[in-house]
C-alpha cells in the first residue's frame, strides 16, 4: 500500500489566464496558496484479479480500457502499469466540483503514489499532461503546479513554460491574511469542465479576453500588495476581480451565489470570489477577523452555505506511507 497526501488550494487571482486559450496569446498569471485540506490517494498493487477503484463508490474492471474514471485510466496507461491495482481516494472536505483544485490534487497524488517524484515541477508537468493531453479536459495549469509545489505562489504561464516567482511576504502578513479569510461551501454542485470550455471559447471575444487580462494583472498586483502587507486593498481587489470574472461567461455565477456574496458584503466582507471555474463549490471571503464569526452565523442562518476553518500550508504533494514498488 502506498498513500499520498496532496493539498487543496485557494486561487486568489487568475481570471482563467492559466487556460491555453489565453496564455497562447498573452502571458497568464495566478496567485494561489495551499491549505490544510487534503486529497489522500491510496494505491495497492495486486498480482491477480481486476482493477478496482474506490471513490464515490466501488467499481471493478476486467480491463484497463473498460475503466470509466478518466484520470485513473489514463495515468495507469501513461505509466504502463502491468499489475492490477486497487486505487482509492478520500478528501478532507467535499471534493468533487469544489473549486479547490481537487481533480488536479487527485491527479498529482495518484502520479506521486506511482512514481514518488523528487522534483515537484516534473510532477506538476506530468499531471498537466494527464489532464490536458490524455484526458483532453479543458483545464488550465495552475492547480497541478499548486498541488505539487505547495505554499504561496505567483505562477506565470506562457505558451511553452510555467515559471514561479519568489515572493517576500512576511509571516505576520500571512497570519493576518489567514485570519481575515472565510472559506465558504455554497452547497451548489457544478460542472467545471463545461464552464471552462465556455470560458475558453470566450477568449475569441476581445472584451472577454480583456476581462481575463484584468484578472492576470490583478494576480501580479496582489502579489505586490502581500509583499507590502496591504491586506485591505488586497480584499478590495478580490471584489474587483470577482466583478470581472463573473462577466466572462454566464455560468460563473447564479442567483444562489449572488445571494451569498451580496449578504456577505452587507455583513462586513470587503471582497471575495467563487473559487475555481465558478458556478458553485467553494467561495473565499475577505473580512476583518473580528467580523468572521458574525458573518459565518449570518450566512449559515440565511443560506445553505457552510463555513470551514483552515490554515495555509507550505508543503506540496507527499508520499506519507509505504515503499512498495508499483512501477
Amino acid at each position: 500500500m502506498i498513500i499520498s497526501k496532496t493539498p487543496l488550494r485557494i486561487s486568489f487571482f487568475s481570471g482563467g489566464s492559466d487556460l491555453p486559450a489565453f496564455y497562447r496569446k498573452a502571458e497568464g498569471a495566478a496567485l494561489s496558496v495551499t491549505i490544510d485540506k487534503y486529497i489522500y490517494v491510496m494505491v495497492h498493487s495486486k498480482s491477480r484479479g481486476n482493477y478496482v477503484t474506490a471513490f464515490d463508490g466501488i467499481n471493478d474492471y476486467d480491463t484497463l480500457d473498460s475503466m470509466t474514471h478518466d484520470i485513473t485510466r489514463e495515468t495507469l496507461k501513461e505509466y504502463k502499469i502491468k499489475n492490477k491495482l486497487h486505487v482509492a481516494s478520500i478528501s478532507d472536505i467535499p471534493g468533487r466540483g469544489s473549486g479547490l483544485g481537487s481533480s488536479s490534487s487527485f491527479t498529482v497524488g495518484l502520479i506521486n503514489s506511482l512514481k514518488n517524484y523528487s522534483d515537484s515541477t516534473v510532477l506538476a508537468e506530468q499531471a498537466c499532461n494527464i489532464e490536458m493531453n490524455r484526458c483532453e479536459y479543458p483545464v488550465g495549469k495552475q492547480d497541478q503546479y499548486a498541488a505539487a509545489i505547495g505554499g504561496l505562489n505567483l505562477f506565470k504561464f506562457s505558451k511553452d513554460t510555467v515559471s514561479k516567482s519568489i515572493l517576500n511576504v512576511s509571516k505576520e502578513t500571512m497570519n493576518r491574511l489567514q485570519d481575515n479569510l472565510l472559506l465558504v461551501y455554497t452547497n451548489i454542485p457544478r460542472s467545471a469542465n463545461k464552464i471552462l470550455s465556455e470560458q475558453s471559447r470566450a477568449m475569441t471575444d476581445d472584451d472577454k479576453f480583456n476581462l481575463v487580462m484584468n484578472g492576470r494583472n490583478k494576480a501580479i498586483f496582489a502579489a505586490d500588495l502581500l509583499e507590502r502587507g496591504d491586506l485591505d486593498t488586497f480584499g478590495d481587489l478580490l471584489h474587483q476581480a470577482w466583478v470581472d470574472k463573473k462577466n466572462v461567461t454566464s455560468g460563473i455565477t447564479n442567483d444562489s451565489i449572488d445571494e451569498i456574496y451580496d449578504l456577505a458584503m452587507q455583513n462586513g466582507a470587503l471582497g471575495g470570489k467563487v473559487l475555481g471555474a465558478g458556478g458553485g463549490g467553494f467561495m473565499i471571503l475577505y473580512c476583518d477577523s473580528d467580523k468572521k464569526e458574525n458573518l459565518s452565523h449570518v450566512l449559515g442562518k440565511n443560506t445553505r452555505a457552510v463555513t470551514y476553518d483552515f490554515k495555509f500550508t507550505e508543503d506540496g504533494s507527499q508520499v506519507v506511507y509505504g515503499d512498495e514498488t508499483i512501477i
